[in-house]
């Protein structure tokens, strides 16, 4: 999926309380620290619960800085932390690369979303960041989860790489709210299925 590219862009899309914010800077921290040159660019509003919320990244492995602060437009990955934007924000999934990848946060299979016309890998995201205890209010924050899949899906940052920058976003956090966001990553890690593709209904 990165080969021969320069840059590598990824966008993060949910809504407020499910972790994208954090998420986002979890994984600037840990491509950082895996060598990349990066940069992020949170977009949100009041931070509402439930209005939406993105994050934009942007790297690549280069000693020169990222001089492009544009929002990124067409991402190799796109990350959906909430499946009902899809309805809400139909042309979400048309910005993607044509060669990029989905990663949803869906009960359905990867096989049963093939049809949105990209490849795309699901995780049961929410049911995952229950089980950690991970939830704010009634809303799972499956922003740990999202990125542990991330990086199995793409191979672009290791798990332990992850697991040693949490700290640096978990910031005041009970040591028992870090131990879920740990777990959770190394859930989604475990948990995310494979890809299903239907070449034939590209669009």
């Amino acid at each position: 999926m990165a080969e021969g590219r320069e840059h590598i862009e990824v966008a993060l899309h949910g809504r407020g309380g499910q972790g994208v914010k954090t998420a986002g800077d979890l994984l600037v921290y840990a491509l950082s620290a895996a060598g990349y040159r990066v940069n992020g660019q949170p977009l949100y509003g009041g931070e509402r619960m439930g209005a939406p919320v993105m994050y934009f990244l942007r790297f690549k492995r280069s000693a020169t800085p990222i001089d492009d602060r544009s929002l990124v437009r067409r991402p190799q990955v796109m990350l959906i932390f909430d499946a009902t934007m899809l309805a809400a924000t139909p042309r979400m999934v048309a910005s993607l690369d044509p060669g990029g990848v989905l990663l949803l946060n869906s009960r359905k299979t990867a096989e049963e979303l093939a049809l949105l016309g990209r490849p795309v890998a699901t995780v049961r995201a929410s049911q995952i960041a229950k089980e950690c205890g991970l939830v704010r209010g009634s809303v799972p924050i499956v922003g740990p989860v999202m990125v542990g899949a991330f990086a199995r899906l793409t191979g672009l940052v290791s798990l332990p790489t992850l697991e040693h920058c949490v700290e640096q976003v978990t910031g005041d956090m009970s040591q028992d709210r870090i131990e879920g966001n740990l777990t959770g990553l190394r859930r989604g890690y475990e948990a995310v299925a494979p890809l299903a593709w239907r070449g034939a209904e590209r669009a």
